[in-house]
């Protein structure tokens, strides 16, 4: 796979993502390219971690959207 063509595959499964976001949960593309640009999960899609870009659009999403859904933890260990 060239270079150019990884690239496009990865930008066409993040757009797809994104969509699921929407679609799953009701949110706007905009929030929806926010949540999935903000969450550990697409940094290990982009770098082909466990093979994460072969798993399903939507199951991703959902991964995505429960990773948004945790409360971040402070450096204390409590939630903000």
């Amino acid at each position: 796979m060239t270079e150019e063509s990884k690239l496009a595959f990865q930008a066409n499964k993040s757009a797809n993502i994104i969509k699921s976001l929407c679609d799953l949960y009701g949110v706007s593309i905009q929030e929806a390219t926010d949540i999935y640009y903000q969450s550990d999960t697409s940094e290990l899609i982009e770098e082909g971690i466990a093979d994460l870009h072969c798993r399903s659009d939507k199951y991703l999403a959902t991964v995505i959207w429960d990773e948004h859904q945790e409360p971040r933890n402070t450096s204390d260990g409590t939630a903000p």
